[in-house]
Formats: C-alpha cells, structure tokens, sequence
C-alpha cells in the first residue's frame, strides 16, 4: 500500500535514525574491542623458553630480536638471527641511553644476569648522587675542589698520558693562584691574569696552562657541575716555532763513530744501545723506550710501538744496521721483555740525556739533545730525496704539515735544485 507522502517521509526519518543508533553501536564496541587488545602488555619475564621461542623468530626473519625482562627494569636479551643471545642492561642518565653489556646467554643464567643488573643499577645511583652532592656543593666550592674532582677521577685514572705534568702545573701555578677563588665566581678576567702571570714561561708552556684551565673545566660540565666555562673564549697565544737543529752530514759521522766505539767496549749497555737504535730509526725516545721483544718481526724487519704520542699502535720498517742490533739485544736477553731494559730493576732504561751529552763531547761536536737525533735523521732522509709521505710515515706524524717543516729546515735540497738549474748559465 502506498503512503501519503508526509507519512513516507516520516517512516524514511525513523529508519535512518534507527540505523544511525545501531551503526554507531557498532563502532563504538568495535573501538573499545580494538582499545583492549592495543592496550601495553607488561613484558614477561625472561626464561629459556622465551629465548628459544625468540631466537626461532630471528632465524625465520633474518633480524635481531630484542626482548626486556619483566622481573629487572632496564634488563634485555639481543637475540641474533645466527642463535646468539647477548644480555645488556639499559641505564638512563640526563635523557641519554647508556648500554651496558653483561653476558652472554647460556654462559651466564638468567637468574645471575638479574642480580648483576641489580648491582650495576646500585653502583650507578649511588655516582648519581654523589655527582648530585657535588651540583649541591659547587655554589659554595672553590676551584681547588674542582681540582680535587678532576685529579681523582681523570689524572689518578691512570689513563692521560700528561698526568705527571698536568699534577705539577697544578701544585706548582695553579693551586696557589686561582685555588682560593669560588667556582661560581671565577671570570675570565682571572684566567687571563693569571695566564698573564706566567711570564717567565714561553707562549707554548703557557697554552699547555690554558689547555688544563678548559680541560678541568669541561670535566665540570660533564658532571652536570656547571653550565658554562668561563675559560671558554680564551685564545691561546701564538707560538714561535723552535728551528729544527740537525747534525751536518760530517758531525752525524763523527757521532756514530763514537757511539760505535762506545757499543763495541760495552755491547750490553742498554743506553748506549737505545741511543744507537734512536739515530738510525728516528724514533720517539718515550715511544721507543717501551718497546719490548715480543713487538718484534724477526722475519719483516718491523717493530711495533704501543705507548705511541697518539696511543696508537705503529709498526714502523727498520734499517738493516737496526735490525743488527735488536738481534745482538735478543741474543743477550732473550725473547721476552724489555728492549732497552733498565740495569737491576723491571723498568726500561732511564732516559741517556747525560750520556748523550758525553757522545757529543767526546765526538767534538756541538751539544746535541736526544731529539735532535731524530731531527737529524729527518733532514738526511729529506736531503737524500726521499718522498716526503715516505719520511712522514717513518716519523709517525699525524699531518703532512708537520713533516714539511723539515724541508725548510733543509736548504742543502734547494742548493742543490738551484745549482742544477742555473749553473749552466756561468761561463
């Protein structure tokens, strides 16, 4: 039966609403169900069988699985798509992740995983607060705290090599100029003075001052002690470079003939036998006194440097007459230990710097240093025209800039360039 038009639109207005409520019903009972199973599951807690069912995982996806424990906060096993499960403990400190590697599973339980996470957990809250103690303390510090900070954690560590320097700078200028001065209150103005005291010392000695001032500084704020280093923008002063002196041709002859006589009368003398090493390599003297036998390739001619300037290792080629004396060296002492051993104790030989002055009187020559050996080494390589990259690689320097200074401490090469090119021009 067909209905009037108002009473058809009506039905047709109660229809749609009808479906509207229901519709709506729907949705919402679909996004409460969805809500529910999107809701964050506490992870659970570590077992064999979850690991295995992880590892199984990784090997069927090609990917690292990582999964947290749900018993120890922080605790997480990586496990690899070749089986292998690692144990790490996440710690956070200032909105940074730090990753500590504690295991790897099954070597170690899960159970002794935990307990290790526990105690690295308790270690770390503990320098927390004592780092919190210190952001309390600061206000009222004086720089001599801060010293005291930077010398237990950083110089007693064991791990700079300038440790022994930076503590005499420290107790000798440091300490009794600006030691009294509060932290907070310390202006550029008194770095700067106090810099400026050091008169007596050369601009180079100086900028080592200004390079330990920013240094402990820049610890301070690592520790969150301060904000802001009133060192910052301080310039270090130029430096005058120091000319390179280097034996002639002649008294580098006469040197080696004296050190030679002297090696022969005493062939297991270790300093004469360290300064012989040092003029025919051009080696580092703290670099070379640490070699040991074990650090060399009997059958390539090559050593290697541990305690380099850079604290990298170097293996650096040596001439045949070196070669020479490290095997008379082996002879006498063996296989193992020290090169250039120290007589009656377990240190290396103490540094020759008399000695090598006696060489030097004694071959009629100007008083050369032992550093200069190696400067003289440089300068016969530079004038003999080997490839500057060569001579670079030989010296252990970081920079080519470095090595070129030799060239100009060298006018023999240019000499010998000039000569070439305009003596056919003399009648």
């Amino acid at each position: 039966m067909k209905l009037p038009p108002q009473k058809a639109n009506t039905a047709l207005l109660a229809t749609e609403s009808l479906l509207s409520v229901q519709i709506t019903s729907v949705c919402k009972k679909k996004q409460t169900t969805v809500a529910a199973h999107c809701r964050p599951l506490r992870p659970l807690p570590l077992t064999k069988k979850v690991l295995s069912e992880c590892a199984e995982r990784a090997r069927n996806t090609g990917k690292t699985i990582e999964v947290s424990d749900g018993k120890e906060t922080g605790l997480k096993a990586l496990v690899s798509p070749v089986g292998n499960i690692s144990l790490i403990l996440r710690k956070s400190r200032a909105g940074k992740n730090k990753y500590v590697p504690i295991g790897h599973y099954p070597d170690i339980s899960i159970e002794v995983a935990r307990e290790i996470a526990r105690k690295i957990k308790s270690e770390f809250s503990e320098g927390v607060k004592t780092h919190s103690a210190y952001y309390g303390n600061v206000t009222g510090m004086a720089f001599d705290g801060l010293i005291n900070v930077y010398k237990r954690d950083v110089l007693d560590a064991g791990t700079k090599r300038s440790a022994h320097t930076d503590r005499s700078k420290i107790n000798k200028y440091i300490r009794p100029r600006l030691g009294d001065i509060k932290v907070t209150g310390m202006t550029q103005a008194d770095i700067t003075h106090y810099l400026s005291g050091l008169d007596n010392l050369k601009p180079a000695t100086r900028n080592r001052h200004l390079a330990l001032i920013k240094a402990i500084f820049t610890y301070a704020q690592r520790l969150r002690l301060m904000t802001f280093s009133p060192a910052q923008y301080i310039r270090a002063q130029p430096e005058t470079t120091s000319q390179r002196r280097a034996m002639s041709e002649n008294e580098l002859r006469l040197w080696f003939h004296t050190c030679e006589q002297m090696h022969n009368r005493e062939p297991d003398n270790a300093a004469i036998s360290l300064l012989l090493f040092l003029a025919l390599t051009g080696l580092r003297l703290g670099e070379t006194r640490h070699l040991c036998l074990e650090d060399i390739d009997w059958s390539h001619k090559v050593i290697t440097l541990r305690q380099t300037k850079n604290g990298k290792l170097r293996r650096v080629p040596v001439c045949d007459r070196a070669f020479v004396l490290l095997t008379e060296i082996r002879q006498h002492q063996g296989d193992k230990g020290w090169v250039f051993s120290g007589k009656g104790t377990d240190n290396p030989v103490s540094e020759p710097r008399r000695l090598q002055k006696r060489f030097c009187e004694a071959a009629g020559i100007p008083p050369f240093t032992i550093h200069e050996l190696r400067h003289s080494f440089a300068t016969r390589l530079v004038e003999d025209g080997v490839d500057i990259h060569t001579v670079k690689d030989l010296l252990g320097h970081s920079s080519i800039k470095v090595t070129e200074l030799y060239l100009h401490a060298s006018p023999a090469r240019y000499h010998a360039a000039i000569n070439q090119a305009m003596g056919r021009f003399w009648m």
